[in-house]
């Protein structure tokens, strides 16, 4: 039986979520919540996620770990099925990492056959 994992909102998710909870997400320039510590921490906890450290990739550059979890996330799928739940903490951190045009090119060739990893290992 698997475990059941919690797997955090991406940042677009949270961003809606906060709409929602406040539809007059803009202060008012004059308004006094500028100045106030609480709100600004609230705002980063409710708002901000960040892919934590993975030491297969210690350098600045991004890009090998923003393929790889491209490919994870679809491999995921592939192996585990679309409705498994874990696999969107691999694209959430492809999606904080890659540029969107990267990954509309990927889908592209996905959608082609020409893509060049294999998700069925």
């Amino acid at each position: 039986m698997p475990v059941q994992v919690e797997v955090p909102p991406t940042t677009y998710e949270r961003l809606q979520q906060y709409k929602e909870k406040f539809s007059d997400a803009l202060r008012h320039p004059d308004s006094p919540d500028w100045y106030k510590k609480e709100t600004h921490e609230s705002v980063k906890k409710d708002l901000l996620w960040a892919a934590p450290y993975d030491a297969r990739f210690p350098q600045v550059r991004k890009q090998r770990q923003c393929f790889a979890y491209y490919v994870d996330f679809h491999r995921c799928n592939e192996l585990m099925g679309q409705d498994y739940k874990p696999c969107k903490f691999f694209q959430n951190v492809y999606k904080d990492f890659c540029p969107g045009f990267w990954t509309e090119r990927w889908d592209e060739l996905l959608a082609e056959g020409r893509f060049p990893a294999k998700f069925d290992r």
